[in-house]
């Protein structure tokens, strides 16, 4: 890599276009400046006046006139030459920036697009297949937290210089993007050669670097993937990239790609996967109950999303949902879930009997959601195309929604009671818990956070806070519900503190609308049949019922 590679910058792209552009204005005015001598020598016949003028006069000095005639023209074409020269020096430098990264001086993704299907080419006349390694540098954004971005940079250079030496003479080495890199091998020996030489520079980059006086140690994790010129490159990429998120899970930190892996969701694959998801109809609706701890019956549901994916089955929640967030779909399948969850509690609420208090039906909403400027509309527009009863639904939101735009959230919050619509506060206990909360939003429904009831009846401190949240919130009208009951004994301990409700996997798992249709027929939910007056009592009517 040469200095000139390493210290290109906005700067030096700007000095080549003005050099660029300063070449061809001077070419542009020799240009006019000629054909306008031209023209004006033609119209004024200044030839003929000139030949006129060597005949009057004996003692003319044609060297004169001879330097006038050709060295001025020859002048000024090694000028024009020059300065075009300078001109495709500065486009030659413009293309080689544009194919390179500014910061380390390796190739960059413009140019790795552009190498691999040759490498892939190469690789088919020699009866072989390129290997494609996709290395993430573990850690390197602590680096630039502790150290600052300044030392961050010097070590992204270094670790391009080593993987650069480790590349020679054969392989080949590009900057991705951000802490991503990329090497080819065109011609591997085998594929366990190529497999050594992955776990080979995971050992280079383990080794400590020396950074002026700090020794600053990263680590890194590499997917292995092989094409050939039959090959898309950006799919072999995707690839490697999804046999880099599996090898973080491994002990040597690499792994080769295998076509179960392609149905892993990473940042590259994230949100193509989820938009098929979403057009294909892949994503669905379970509900699980919540119950009335005192009764054990059927008062309400939860809301929760599943993606019922062909080639995996049923997707955890936690696989995806951060992937929804960061793509932003999160908007467009949050919007499909509550129009779905709206028509279900129209459902239920035509199926109950005359006097009967419907059930309600709670969903959740994410802080990307609560951000949106037309989501109060959307919320509006499904229940309105489900000619739902507001206070029949309940939003659900966590604190963390609070966190970024505390006003922003309680002027989105507020919109959404004056529509009639209950709101829950979900996961309290956990991360950002605040009894300041309770007090500013007008809730219906406080979700303790299950982590509670793992020592509930065994830490006297998680007792007392328990007592005092459920006590808190019993004197602030709201009702509570406790999340991830199991067992028998935590009810018993829940309903003495004061705990209304409960939901959990000692009264049922999520299951389709279907099973929560049986429930609510005989409105008998998990033990004894539900009365009206129950209900009023343990999961209250909104205080505002705006239709």
């Amino acid at each position: 890599m040469s200095r000139r590679d390493r210290d290109s910058s906005p700067f030096e792209i700007e000095r080549l276009v003005e050099s660029e552009h300063r070449a061809g204005v001077d070419l542009a005015w020799i240009v006019v400046l000629g054909v306008t001598l031209c023209v004006l020598a033609i119209a004024f016949t200044v030839p003929d006046q000139l030949l006129n003028r060597i005949d009057d006069v004996d003692e003319l000095n044609f060297n004169g006139v001879l330097a006038l005639v050709f060295i001025v023209p020859m002048g000024a074409s090694f000028f024009a030459l020059r300065r075009y020269r300078d001109a495709i020096g500065a486009q030659r430098q413009l293309t080689h920036l544009s194919l390179h990264d500014a910061l380390t001086g390796l190739p960059n993704r413009r140019h790795l697009r552009e190498v691999l299907p040759s490498s892939f080419l190469h690789a088919r006349r020699n009866n072989t297949k390129a290997a494609v390694f996709f290395i993430d540098l573990d850690g390197f954004k602590v680096v630039n937290d502790t150290y600052g971005h300044e030392v961050g940079d010097e070590l992204m250079k270094a670790v391009a210089e080593r993987l650069q030496r480790m590349c020679e003479p054969d392989r080949w080495a590009a900057r991705f993007a951000g802490d991503e890199f990329v090497l080819i091998d065109p011609l591997p020996h085998t594929h366990e050669a190529a497999e050594r030489f992955a776990i080979d520079v995971v050992a280079a980059i383990e080794t400590p670097f020396e950074l002026g006086e700090d020794q600053i140690s990263i680590s890194a994790s590499i997917g292995v993937a092989f094409g050939d010129v039959t090959d898309d490159p950006d799919e072999i990429l995707r690839d490697a990239d999804a046999a880099m998120y599996d090898a973080k899970g491994s002990d040597d930190r690499t792994s080769v790609y295998a076509d179960w892996m392609r149905v892993n969701l990473t940042p590259a694959t994230a949100e193509r996967r989820l938009h098929e998801a979403l057009d294909r109809g892949e994503f669905k609706l379970l509900f699980q109950p919540i119950v009335a701890l005192r009764t054990g019956s059927i008062v309400g549901t939860e809301a929760l999303l599943r993606w019922d994916d062909p080639q995996r089955g049923i997707v955890a929640p936690l696989d995806f949902l951060g992937a929804l967030e960061d793509t932003g779909l999160i908007v467009p399948v949050g919007r499909w879930v509550f129009g779905e969850a709206c028509r279900q509690a129209r459902r239920w609420a035509d199926m109950a009997a005359p006097g009967e208090v419907p059930l309600r039906v709670t969903v959740n909403v994410s802080p990307r959601q609560l951000s949106q400027v037309d989501f109060i509309d959307d919320v509006a527009r499904a229940i309105e195309a489900a000619e739902l009863e507001p206070g029949t639904i309940y939003l659900e939101f966590t604190e963390a929604a609070l966190i970024n735009d505390p006003r922003g959230a309680w002027a989105a919050l507020g919109r959404i009671r004056e529509l009639g619509v209950g709101l829950a506060l979900d996961d309290f206990g956990s991360g950002y818990s605040s009894l300041t909360h309770l007090r500013s939003f007008d809730l219906e429904l406080l979700k303790l956070d299950g982590a509670y009831l793992d020592t509930l009846g065994t830490n006297s401190k998680d007792d007392a806070t328990v007592r005092h949240v459920l006590s808190l919130a019993r004197a602030l009208g709201i009702a509570t519900v406790a999340e991830g009951i199991t067992e028998p004994a935590q009810i018993d301990l829940l309903v003495e503190f004061g705990c209304e409700l409960g939901q959990g996997f000692h009264f049922a798992e999520p299951v389709p609308a279907t099973s929560i249709d049986l429930l609510v027929n005989h409105r008998s939910g998990v033990s004894d049949s539900l009365q009206p007056d129950d209900a009023d009592v343990v999961l209250p009517r909104l205080r505002t019922s705006t239709p």
